[in-house]
């Protein structure tokens, strides 16, 4: 039995629920304008990842090509020694890579500075997406290489209205007091 945050979890940009971020990025990506060293910053749960995955479908970017790395878990400098020495390659299946670095709050002082290189000669087929609840905790260098997507925390009226659509879906009756 799959999981409802799995089942439900927005693919396409038109599923997310309460971000206008959505259509702005939609529009850099038909443009093909997408920025390739992006931060999505925004509390926890609000979508950050899901729009990074969406972004990385877009792209056209493989399983394969796709590499997301949570750094609460992986992030010395080792991990970003790791990242350089592949970037360079071609994509293996698509036509970008993409690394999704997800809480990127987690990355010390110097993994932080090995990445600047990185973000600042990246090249045309490499994507970085950078993920964080604490911004302000990455370094003001690695900031300003980004352009920044600051992901709203979802308010309550959506919120109530996706319980009750995916209830719904769900065949299952829920109390308005459950709802609330």
């Amino acid at each position: 039995m799959t999981e409802l945050y799995k089942k439900y979890r927005p693919t396409e940009f038109n599923e997310v629920v309460g971000q206008s971020i959505s259509s702005q990025i939609e529009k850099l990506l038909l443009n093909k304008k997408f920025p390739h060293s992006s931060l999505f910053a925004g509390s926890s749960g609000c979508g950050k990842t899901t729009i990074a995955r969406i972004i990385r479908t877009k792209l056209n970017c493989s399983d394969t090509d796709f590499n997301e790395v949570n750094c609460a878990d992986f992030r010395g400098i080792d991990m970003v020694r790791d990242i350089r020495s592949v970037m360079n390659l071609a994509p293996m299946a698509g036509d970008v890579r993409v690394w999704l670095i997800d809480e990127a709050h987690h990355l010390p002082a110097a993994a932080q500075n090995a990445f600047l290189k990185m973000l600042e000669d990246t090249p045309a087929h490499v994507y970085f997406i950078l993920a964080t609840t604490e911004p302000e905790k990455l370094l003001k260098t690695i900031r300003t290489r980004c352009t920044t997507f600051k992901v709203a925390a979802l308010n309550i009226v959506d919120a109530e209205k996706l319980v009750e659509d995916i209830a719904k879906k769900e065949d299952c009756f829920l109390t308005e007091e459950v709802v609330d």
